[in-house]
Parts: C-alpha cells; sequence; structure tokens
C-alpha cells in the first residue's frame, strides 16, 4: 500500500467510526451499524464510483509474447501488419501496443503480467487487475467477475489440471481462481440460474430479485434513518439515497429486459436484436479460433444481462500447447495440423507466428464486433496482455498489448514504447471511472500511460 493510498484509508476508517458514533447516538445499535453495509456504502468511495457509471471491463491473455518485428520492421507498430490486421476494422477505437513486459512469466506466473504484483512483487495476497477492477465494479452484479478459458488446460482442448489452473491469470488475494475451461460448461454455470422471475414451484427469487430487495431495504432503512441525523449525516444519506436509487432502476431495467426477451419464446442467439440471454454455441471441437469466439460471446451476453461487469478469457496457458492448423478457413497452414504454437512455432518455424497472433487477434476482433452490435462498447475497455515479449528467446522487450475501448477519451493508435505494459492499467482504470485509493488501495495504481486524452 503506498503512502496516498494509506492516508486515504485512515481518513476513511476515521469518518466511519465519527459516523458510527452519530448513529448510535440516534438510537441505532451498533452492532448493527457496524454488521450493515449501509454505513459502508455511504462513506466508501468504492461503492460511491460503482454507482456512477455501468462501466465493463474484459481482460485478456495471449500466450508467449511475439517476435520482435512481427508488428512492422523499422521500430514501428502497422495496424495493417499481419499480425494486427483483423484488428485493422476497429483501428479507431485500438491501441496497439508494444512495451515491455514488467515480471515475465517465461512459461509461468501468468498473473504477475496480469498485475496482480500490486506495488509489491513478493506480495502473497494481492489481485490480478481484472480481480482489483471488480473489487468497484463488480459490487452490484450477480457475479462479482467471470473467469473463462479457451483451451486453457495443459493438453489444448482438454480440462485444466489443478496445476495450470494455478498458474492461470485471475487472482484473488493471491491465490488461483478457476475458470470456465469451455464455452459450453460456462454457459451451464453462469446462465443455469438465469435471472427471470420464478415460477409456481421454483426454489426462491431469481437473482435480479434478490438485489432488488436488497435495494428496497436500503432505502426503508434510509427512510428510518433520516429523521434522526444531523446535516452533515443527512448530506451523505441524500447521495447515497441517489446512488441506490440509480441502481434500483438499472436493475429494474435490467430484469424487464430478460422478461421482454422471453416473452418471445426462447432465449435465442448471442443476444443480437435486443434479448438478453445464454449464447448458442458448438460444441467444442478442434478450433481454438471457434471456442475464442464462443467464450467471446458467453463474455457479452453475460454482460448484456447484467450478470457480471468484469470478464477475462484466458486463451491457451503458458506452454502454448494449442494447435494453429485448425483445418478451417482460418488455419495457419504453414504448421502442420500435429504442430502447436510453442514448438511448432516459436522453437520450429518462426516465420509462422505473425499468422498465429493473427489467428488470436481475430477472436479479439470478433468480441470488439460482438461489444459494438450489442451497445456495450461505449462502456468497455478491452485489454489484452501476455507474459513475455520477444517470445522465442523470452525476452522482456517488444511485448504485444492491446487496449480497445468505445468510452470517450480513450486515444487508439499503433505505436511502439518502452515503458512497462503495467503503465496501461492506470489509463485502463481512469477510462473505467476508478482511482488508485478505492476500496482503501485495493486497486493498484500503475502510473501513467499514453492512451488517455
Amino acid at each position: 500500500m503506498n503512502k496516498i493510498t494509506e492516508r486515504t484509508t485512515k481518513a476513511l476508517n476515521s469518518s466511519r467510526r465519527r459516523f458510527l458514533e452519530n448513529m448510535g447516538k440516534c438510537g441505532l445499535p451498533s452492532a448493527f451499524l457496524r454488521a450493515s453495509p449501509l454505513a459502508t456504502a455511504i462513506l466508501g468511495s468504492r461503492y460511491a464510483q460503482a454507482a456512477t457509471a455501468d462501466k465493463k471491463f474484459v481482460l485478456i491473455y495471449h500466450p508467449n509474447g511475439k517476435p520482435e518485428d512481427a508488428y512492422g520492421g523499422g521500430g514501428t507498430v502497422n495496424i495493417n501488419s499481419t499480425a494486427l490486421k483483423p484488428l485493422a476494422p476497429h483501428a479507431s477505437d485500438v491501441a496497439a501496443l508494444e512495451m515491455t513486459i514488467s515480471m515475465p512469466g517465461n512459461h509461468g506466473n501468468l498473473w504477475l503480467a496480469a498485475g496482480a504484483s500490486s506495488y509489491n512483487s513478493q506480495d502473497v495476497k494481492s489481485n490480478s487487475v481484472n480481480v482489483q477492477a471488480s473489487n468497484v465494479l463488480g459490487n452490484n452484479t450477480p457475479f462479482r467477475s467471470l473467469q473463462l478459458g479457451v483451451f486453457s488446460g495443459d493438453n489444448a482442448g482438454t480440462e485444466p489440471t489443478s496445476g495450470s489452473q494455478t498458474a492461470g491469470i485471475d487472482r484473488l488475494k493471491g491465490s488461483p481462481l478457476a475458470r470456465e475451461w469451455n464455452s459450453q460448461r460456462a454457459i451451464a454455470s453462469i446462465f443455469r440460474d438465469t435471472p427471470a422471475a420464478p415460477s409456481p414451484g421454483d426454489s426462491g427469487p431469481s437473482a435480479f430479485q434478490r438485489r432488488l430487495s436488497a435495494y428496497d431495504a436500503n432505502m426503508k432503512a434510509l427512510d428510518a434513518l433520516e429523521r434522526k441525523l444531523g446535516q452533515d449525516e443527512k448530506s451523505k444519506l441524500a447521495n447515497h439515497r441517489a446512488a441506490v436509487e440509480r441502481l434500483q432502476k438499472r436493475a429494474q431495467a435490467k430484469q424487464d429486459e430478460f422478461l421482454a426477451s422471453q416473452s418471445g419464446g426462447g432465449t435465442g442467439g448471442s443476444t443480437g436484436g435486443g434479448s438478453c440471454g445464454a449464447p448458442s454455441v458448438s460444441p467444442v471441437g478442434n478450433s481454438a479460433l471457434t471456442e475464442y469466439k464462443a467464450q467471446a460471446d458467453v463474455a457479452v451476453a453475460a454482460l448484456k444481462c447484467g450478470l457480471t461487469n468484469v470478464c477475462s478469457i484466458q486463451f491457451s496457458e503458458t506452454q502454448a500447447s494449442w494447435k494453429p492448423n485448425d483445418g478451417t478457413a482460418d488455419a495457419v497452414t504453414a504448421l502442420n495440423a500435429g504442430q502447436d504454437h510453442h514448438n511448432g512455432g516459436n522453437h520450429g518455424n518462426p516465420a509462422a507466428l505473425p499468422d498465429i497472433l493473427a489467428y488470436m487477434n481475430k477472436g479479439v476482433a470478433h468480441l470488439i464486433a460482438q461489444l459494438k452490435q450489442e451497445d456495450l462498447f461505449k462502456d468497455t475497455v478491452v485489454c489484452v496482455i501476455s507474459e513475455m515479449g520477444e517470445g522465442i528467446n523470452h525476452l522482456s522487450s517488444h511485448g504485444p498489448i492491446t487496449v480497445a475501448s468505445g468510452i470517450n477519451g480513450f486515444r487508439a493508435g499503433a505505436k511502439r514504447v518502452t515503458n512497462s505494459h503495467t503503465d496501461v492499467f492506470a489509463d485502463v482504470f481512469t477510462l473505467l471511472g476508478l482511482e488508485s485509493s478505492v476500496g482503501g488501495g485495493q486497486v493498484g495504481n500503475y502510473g501513467t500511460g499514453g492512451i488517455v486524452v
């Protein structure tokens, strides 16, 4: 925790103690107040920020970096290069960057590249950058964050072992988070309690109804408190009431949207045409890109339905065991069908690597297109990282970092910079409306980058 964060935390705790003391003088039991999220929410900037905007964040991992000149020769980055060409249609919304990968994984510790080093690389209780963001953006959704995988097991499409799960990008207080390793399992898990109104005989209220009930309870508590407060506390209460009302309206709108989609019969496609529900995906086959697009559709559907505001997609794993020559029109035919990205590309035929990078970037382009189709892109930041820079020799330099967003203030472009890739995380947080002191320092301050106007 840095000094600014430490001072902010002390000030927040001091204000909370004074608020609780005043509430106690009004006749409310101190035990109730200290256990109540209401008092924390009134004073906590984390809740206040989450109430101001419905921003969304998608973190993506691609394995093993890239060759030095894969984005264009002569020290330049060219959006129309082979590796980046799938993103060219979205060039005005994409920053294609070449940066130094801080804390490179070198076939391990992907979570360090994903920002879990925080202020202290030895902090065993740190969070990856997506989990840090979810501490704010996930406060008002049924799932604080979702973790998805694409051929992310030790042997491409198989289920990840405990070892490969542990070596993934997602960390919560130092512990690895399991990911839904294929799209069909993800749908079964995420949408099994799809937030519709319960039918007769259902076991209980939907996720939306539970959240609306919580907002209703907050409003009733505010009504009871208002008559007993001083002017200072009333001002804080008024701000909190306005925030709760906004959240209540959003939750109601999400439920109404879902119910309207259900009245037409079925959950249909990938949420196109304004519907909200589980996407339709094909059985997992040999094509990593087909599965990548399916998981992107799952992420977009979950974001659209208000089930979460934060997703991660881990493409393959640190040994890059997925096979680029998948027999489809997108196949990287410079490799044999049995060759994987790591051995066949990095240490077999490096000339195939630009096509391999393009294959993965087609998944990113699909995600961006779907976010735009569902009118979500204007509130979303997508950030693609890798655990290596120049992957053939396992160097930290020349690392591929991509940021895409439709949020006002985002500066698109293609350029080579030498600073650490974690600097870009501060820009991501700025776009998402987050502050480094949020929640007592749980969102790390990684410095400044160059993509925010």
